[in-house]
């Protein structure tokens, strides 16, 4: 909990996810490990995990002149890809069987990518995830691999899957909260 309130502090966490965060960490018998309600990037992909870095992440949805102005000095090497990343959230169940209950709920609003990640006794940990994604290329070495309107179809359909999966999430929130309180 302490780890939560510096990243919430220092701004760490999108507060689109805050109030579920909140929710669950109130519980005896839950609490949560890493979350993100969703986010459109600029990823520079060079080839290590490590050594890869952001041209652009937004938690929110974006306007195609951001995404162009992120764009404007593309890196001479590697690949930058435009992405959509769906709602994550991570969480313990002290209980096997509050750890069911949290898939079934999950799964009956709309998440079919849930499962329990590791067994322990007394520490159940969830995996709670969304399907909508966008993952494409647009340059590579320095050279644009796409043209602009492409780029703009992108930011729309990010966009638009954005807040589909913003609805999503508050819907499972609000099932939790008549289901588990």
């Amino acid at each position: 909990m302490r780890k939560l309130e510096k990243a919430k502090k220092n701004r760490e966490v999108d507060s689109e996810i805050f109030s579920l965060l909140n929710f669950i960490n109130s519980m005896p018998d839950f609490y949560t490990t890493s979350s993100c309600s969703g986010r459109i990037c600029l990823l520079h992909d060079v080839g290590s995990k490590r050594d890869d870095d952001w041209l652009g992440k937004w938690h929110r949805q974006v306007k195609f002149d951001e995404v162009i102005m992120a764009l404007e000095k593309i890196p001479e090497k590697g690949i930058v890809w435009f992405k959509y990343e769906p709602s994550i959230l991570h969480m313990v169940a002290r209980e096997l069987d509050g750890a069911a209950e949290i898939l079934r709920i999950a799964r009956n609003f709309g998440f079919k990518r849930a499962g329990i990640m590791a067994l322990k006794e007394g520490r159940y940990m969830i995996e709670i995830c969304s399907t909508e994604r966008v993952d494409t290329p647009l340059a590579q070495n320095g050279l644009f691999l796409v043209d602009k309107e492409y780029i703009r179809y992108l930011v729309k359909l990010a966009n638009k899957q954005f807040e589909k999966g913003r609805k999503r999430l508050k819907r499972l929130e609000t099932a939790f909260l008549n289901e588990l309180s």
